[in-house]
């Protein structure tokens, strides 16, 4: 059968099918359905017939301008692609005109993804004042940080109903908040590299969120701690949250102060995945954090695993909820400090404080990445302890790296006797003891041996592993 006898439907699944193997679509541009419809008139029929389904849109994008014959296609949406790419460094004039001769039809452009100079900005700023009904998708990136430059107040008439995606990489718009009010069916929110001149506060933040109960992905990424650091911290919380019942990603980089000011408004039940890196404060607290993971399901369920990560110049925790390698859920906290002393102190009283998460611990890894002159001489070994002591429940224990005779002394002295301020032995139900590094400690086999004594046998396993260098 030749494909001219092929019934419309089918040429329709064809075309569509088509459409799916195109190239990734954010590298490489949209799929190139023009040159279908331009090889008859029944193909161009069948293709303007299913504009949705076939996802049609006429694109303005790198070197290839749509002004000139614009009235020879249906009025079809719009989309200003010009995102960065190694391929089109920069906009050239004629860009950028193209740009601002879309901008003359905002009722029909449905995507913007755009990188921003200083002098695009503003021209583009007045162009910008109106509402845009049927915008979807809003990706803006900044070229040179234009942090100067902020989106005015009004951007985009303050009125987007039916837009899915905001994606804001290092670009300022501290009047967000509001235009998330009009953003009702919003799914996802990425907000990433906020210059201090974009900031915006927790409260008027969720005030926003408010009316997006769709949203499923929120990242939150500050460049440096934010502007009224300090001065967040409050003892009183509104005794109603905002419900995000479909979020199930949370990103966020910042201070715990604005962390646990945003976190303590949020209600996210289905959270799956949490990832926060915090910057090192000289206050640093997070019962918010601790009551946020109470509330939501997922975090709440037993973990399989914990790993903890030190190095230079951060450190994290990690947990993992089922089982590896492809774990249903992980919660994972990460905290910008360079010195190894207080890597142990700050991650001791984090185990502390999210004692919800680490008294389900069964199994613990963990790893340093430092050399033995970064830090010898410098650890107490109670300092080991402290940060131990909470994790009742580990039965499996993994010492990776040079680290690994520092913790095995400490444990030798805990054996047997009762750690001061913690009123129990040190991982009481430790069975399995793995060390991976170059170094074996004899602590390990007086621990062992001391453990023995008491009734409790722990098997020990060693793998010499020369990645890791002392």
């Amino acid at each position: 059968m030749g494909i001219e006898r092929l019934p419309d439907d089918i040429l329709l699944e064809i075309f569509d099918h088509h459409r799916l193997a195109a190239p990734d679509y954010s590298l490489l541009g949209p799929w190139e359905w023009p040159r279908l419809a331009h090889v008859c008139k029944r193909w161009r029929s069948v293709i303007f017939g299913s504009p949705r389904r076939l996802h049609l849109r006429l694109v303005y994008t790198y070197r290839k301008p749509v002004r000139n014959t614009l009235d020879c296609w249906p009025a079809l949406p719009l989309s200003i692609w010009y995102p960065r790419s190694v391929l089109h460094d920069t906009l050239n004039p004629a860009d950028e005109e193209n740009v601002i001769a879309a901008l003359e039809y905002p009722g029909r452009i449905c995507e913007i993804n755009l990188t921003l100079t200083r002098p695009l900005s503003e021209r583009l700023a007045p162009l910008m004042q109106h509402p845009f009904p049927v915008l979807e998708d809003l990706q803006l990136g900044s070229r040179d940080m234009v942090e100067s430059l902020a989106l005015p107040s009004g951007f985009l008439g303050e009125s987007t109903p039916r837009l899915h995606r905001i994606n804001l990489d290092g670009t300022p718009f501290p009047s967000l908040p509001r235009l998330l009010v009009s953003a009702i069916d919003l799914v996802s929110l990425r907000l990433y590299e906020i210059p201090d001149t974009g900031y915006f506060s927790p409260e008027s933040l969720v005030t926003g969120l408010d009316a997006t109960p769709r949203l499923r992905f929120l990242e939150i990424c500050f460049v440096h701690p934010t502007p009224l650091s300090g001065q967040i911290i409050t003892d009183t919380y509104p005794q109603t949250r905002v419900a995000l019942p479909d979020l199930t990603e949370f990103q966020f980089r910042g201070d715990n102060e604005y962390l646990e000011d945003l976190i303590a408004r949020i209600d996210a039940p289905n959270v799956e995945q949490f990832n926060a890196t915090l910057f090192d404060r000289l206050t640093f607290e997070l019962p918010q954090l601790a009551e946020f993971i109470g509330r939501t399901e997922e975090l709440t369920s037993s973990p399989q695993r914990m790993s903890i990560w030190l190095c230079a110049p951060r450190f994290s925790i990690t947990h993992y909820f089922g089982f590896l390698p492809f774990p249903r859920a992980t919660f994972r906290l990460q905290m910008l400090c360079s010195e190894f002393a207080r890597q142990l102190t700050l991650l001791s009283r984090i185990c502390r404080q999210l004692s919800l998460l680490v008294a389900g611990v069964e199994r613990l890894d963990i790893e340093a990445n430092w050399t033995l002159s970064d830090w010898e001489g410098e650890i107490d070994p109670t300092q080991w302890l402290e940060l131990l002591a909470p994790f009742s429940g580990v039965w499996r224990l993994e010492l990776i790296g040079s680290l690994i005779p520092h913790v095995a002394s400490a444990l030798d002295q805990s054996a047997g006797n009762t750690p001061v301020g913690h009123g129990g032995e040190v991982l009481p139900s430790l069975r399995d003891l793995h060390l991976r590094g170059t170094l074996f400690s004899p602590s390990v086999e007086s621990f062992v041996a001391t453990r023995h004594h008491s009734g409790k046998v722990v098997s020990v396993s060693y793998t010499e592993d020369e990645d890791h260098d002392p």
